[in-house]
């Protein structure tokens, strides 16, 4: 007989999760508010419920809601993305200088790595995304730091939502995979101070493309 035990999860953990996804998924748009009675009657339960998950949203960092004011989604800021950027650089930046002193490196990166090298253009941004999280998150859960784990969580919400809405200037997953690979091979190498610099440089990168495209954005929406 199995012993595998499942996690029970609350109807409100449910919607939460559900909710996200089509955020994730781009069903909404920066900056649209979310209408508490039409949630209600999609999801077929009562308004309190809804509201229950929506908090639970806006402590993730991807709703926001203003005093008397719709809850909505949020629009990045290059000052958002700035804020983003350093607390990763916090938290990375050790974890990966932890893993490569400690020649740590955990199998599930390579896997992630593996698997965006076989990725065609024509996958989904969506995909992509994953296993790229997956990478940067077994990296930080592999540094052994508990604390570490937490922060990262609790910025990783915002962190995929910023990376969401940007998916059309996205570059092609043989170029994303080739960037993991690169960061890889410089924890295999096993000098701290070579890895932590190469982190270093690839955030720097996803940072000036965040803000590219937060610009391109804003331009087309002034035309």
């Amino acid at each position: 007989m199995s012993t595998r035990k499942f996690r029970t999860v609350s109807v409100v953990e449910a919607i939460a999760e559900q909710l996200s996804e089509d955020i994730f998924s781009g069903m909404f748009r920066p900056g649209e508010t979310l209408i508490e009675t039409q949630l209600a009657a999609r999801f077929d339960v009562p308004r309190q419920t809804i509201r229950s998950a929506i908090v639970v949203l806006i402590h993730d960092g991807i709703l926001r809601r203003e005093p008397n004011k719709s809850v909505y989604i949020p629009q990045f800021s290059e000052s958002d993305i700035h804020d983003l950027f350093a607390v990763r650089r916090l938290i990375e930046l050790e974890a990966v200088r932890i893993v490569t002193t400690e020649k740590t490196l955990p199998k599930e990166a390579e896997n992630a790595v593996r698997i965006m090298e076989v990725l065609c253009d024509e996958d989904s941004w969506d995909e992509v995304l994953k296993f790229d999280f997956e990478f940067h998150q077994t990296l930080i859960a592999a540094s052994g730091s508990t604390r570490l784990q937490k922060f990262y969580r609790s910025i990783s919400a915002e962190q995929r939502l910023a990376l969401t809405y940007f998916r059309s200037s996205h570059e092609a997953p043989s170029e994303i995979a080739r960037q993991h690979r690169v960061l890889l091979d410089a924890i295999r190498l096993g000098d701290p101070e070579a890895a932590v610099a190469a982190f270093r440089a690839h955030l720097d990168e996803s940072e000036a493309f965040l803000n590219q495209a937060i610009q391109s954005h804003r331009e087309r929406a002034g035309n």
